[in-house]
């Protein structure tokens, strides 16, 4: 039987679950597909966030959350920057990217189709403290699925990201047992 797993768990590596029957695949149908070829797809860079204030959001995000600044390119007025976790410029980031076509920025508009940017993070406490220490408002530790803990966090134009810590959740004591 295959194992799926939400994509919280599967971000934090634990609390595998049952498939749904939409996700099995009859496995004729997996063994008659082609392979994809390797050149066409070698993996994300990440997404690409338009920002109102560079320096206020490469503060959020490095300060913040301990991204490092792996490359500043653009006008010096108008800069944009990838920032990710660990300096290989290969690995997934975050660009932060200015609004070339006006002066002030737009403001940044948010749509219904884009939710949240999910990150696997090594300590969600110590960047809750990160983010406090830095002057950003950090959101309620919680715990999902009965055995990850997640924050969502607001960076400063408002784009939502679920910081999920990549170890399991601490085991809470079950409330004593009442007597008759």
């Amino acid at each position: 039987m295959r194992v799926a797993l939400t994509a919280a768990a599967m971000l934090a590596g634990v609390c595998p679950m049952a498939a749904p029957a939409w996700a099995e695949e009859p496995a004729a149908t997996a063994a008659a597909e082609k392979p994809v070829a390797a050149a066409s797809l070698v993996g994300m860079v990440g997404p690409g966030l338009y920002v109102t204030d560079p320096e206020r959001s490469l503060r959020f995000y490095t300060q913040g959350l301990g991204m490092l600044l792996r490359m500043r390119f653009g006008t010096p007025g108008k800069p944009d920057m990838v920032v990710g976790f660990g300096p290989n410029p290969l690995d997934a980031g975050i660009m932060l990217l200015s609004d070339k076509d006006s002066t002030p920025p737009r403001r940044i508009e948010h749509g219904h189709g884009f939710d949240r940017i999910a990150l696997r993070v090594a300590d969600l406490r110590e960047i809750n403290a990160r983010l406090q220490a830095a002057g950003f408002t950090p959101g309620k530790i919680q715990i999902v699925h009965g055995a990850i803990q997640m924050m969502i966090v607001t960076d400063p134009d408002g784009y939502r990201l679920e910081l999920i810590d990549s170890k399991p959740a601490p085991r809470q004591s079950p409330p004593p047992a009442s007597r008759p």
